[in-house]
């Protein structure tokens, strides 16, 4: 008899312990979606339906040893949103990340379940061999099986993902927004929430470091600029709903930030706050300088320079229309002797572009754009011209990845355009050594 009561008391504790891990756990409206990653650093985002104190604590998995917690209360106003910063870590190493909301511990489902695992990015300055994958144009997915190439993506267990704009799609007629301010916080945060909810995109949320800037389905109407009535709506939605590093300078907020990997920088820029409706400048003058004193003081072998609008490429919404801006952001390089530039920009296609400098110009070297989208939804039939395309666009829904490798003089780095199986549809090995004079 004793045994039986025994038994039940202990059956009755692991019930009450395991309802109260799932009733934690239904608190968490989206996420975890682990954010910024450095080689010593991590963040990690969460939404949750109730205000709670969000508990981090890191162990390192070989030793099994706490080496990091911190706690964040989550306040309104809604959405309930946290962007828990993780310190304490050490380069190229796995740790396991315990969640608790107030004093219980969350068993996450889905994903592999329980804890997550995270690793650090190798010392910064290395010259290690990873992936970065990168992709745009998400906000039209819509229910399970509906993105398959995220199949593909958590495949090549990528160091980050790197979403290039549009991930999520805002009313597009001024008639369909609401009237008020308040209203259009809401409207905008229920289109982020609802994407990041999206069952095909939690493993890749809770594996890999997440990235993003925006672009103008996302940041208000289409081909929106900077006279956008609910600009300073969208950016407070953004800035709530994904964690960067930074967000532009003080005197000058935005979506833009840098962050480094090895040794390759990644210069994220916003190309909607400040563009100009007459064509005078796309990033601004304060961006811009952001821009050009982060290169400059960069010591990366490859500088990667992201935004969401094409920049080098022809076509009506790319860095082209705004002139001289473009030409002479271009001359500044050269003359400064910024190397290892290469482009990536998002759009409704895919494309690899290479423009060759002028014979007579010594200090120019080549300039390369990768540009990306769809991730999902619909697809274009054709793109506009482009003389200085490397093969055929691709035009149905696939993602772009970056495959750094090689050593000293023989360090590279290899994009691709994939299709949804993963199959390369275009590639171009560049050399550190093309990227200078």
């Amino acid at each position: 008899m004793r045994f039986m009561i025994r038994t039940f008391l202990i059956l009755v504790i692991l019930l009450i312990g395991t309802w109260t891990h799932r009733a934690a756990a239904e608190d968490i409206v989206a996420g975890p979606v682990l954010g910024s990653v450095t080689d010593k650093s991590a963040r990690l985002w969460m939404q949750l339906s109730v205000t709670k104190t969000v508990t981090v604590t890191a162990f390192d998995v070989e030793g099994n040893r706490q080496v990091s917690q911190v706690s964040v209360d989550v306040e309104g106003p809604l959405p309930f949103v946290c962007d828990v910063p993780i310190s304490g870590l050490a380069p190229s190493r796995n740790y396991r990340l315990e969640i608790k909301l107030d004093d219980t511990r969350v068993k996450l489902s889905g994903g592999g379940g329980g804890d997550r695992i995270i690793t650090t990015n190798p010392p910064e300055g290395s010259e290690a061999n990873f992936c970065i994958a990168l992709g745009s144009n998400l906000g039209a997915i819509n229910g399970r099986g509906t993105a398959p190439a995220f199949i593909e993506i958590e495949k090549l267990k990528p160091r980050a993902f790197l979403f290039l704009g549009n991930s999520a799609t805002l009313p597009q007629q001024m008639s369909d927004w609401p009237q008020t301010n308040r209203q259009a916080i809401r409207t905008i945060t229920d289109a982020y929430s609802k994407i990041r909810r999206e069952p095909d995109l939690q493993n890749l949320f809770r594996t890999t470091p997440c990235y993003a800037i925006w672009n103008d389905l996302d940041f208000g109407l289409p081909n929106s600029d900077k006279t956008w009535i609910y600009k300073n709506e969208a950016w407070s939605v953004f800035q709530r709903f994904w964690p960067n590093p930074d967000w532009g300078t003080p005197d000058n907020p935005g979506c833009y930030h840098n962050f480094t990997i090895a040794d390759a920088e990644f210069f994220m820029l916003d190309s909607r706050m400040y563009r100009d409706p007459d064509k005078t400048t796309m990033l601004g003058e304060k961006q811009l300088e952001w821009l050009k004193k982060s290169l400059a003081q960069s010591t990366a072998t490859f500088k990667l320079i992201a935004s969401g609008s094409q920049l080098l490429t022809e076509n009506p919404d790319s860095w082209s229309n705004f002139q001289p801006e473009q030409k002479d952001f271009q001359q500044w390089l050269f003359n400064s002797n910024i190397t290892g530039v290469i482009f990536l920009s998002g759009a409704p296609f895919g494309e690899i572009t290479t423009i060759t400098p002028p014979a007579n110009d010594a200090k120019a070297y080549p300039l390369f754009e990768l540009t990306t989208g769809p991730l999902v939804g619909q697809t274009l039939k054709s793109t506009p011209e482009n003389p200085n395309r490397q093969k055929a666009p691709v035009l149905d829904r696939h993602f772009a990845t970056l495959d750094f490798g090689g050593a000293r003089e023989h360090r590279f780095v290899t994009l691709r355009l994939r299709d949804e199986s993963g199959s390369i549809q275009a590639e171009q090995t560049i050399f550190a050594g093309q990227l200078k004079r």
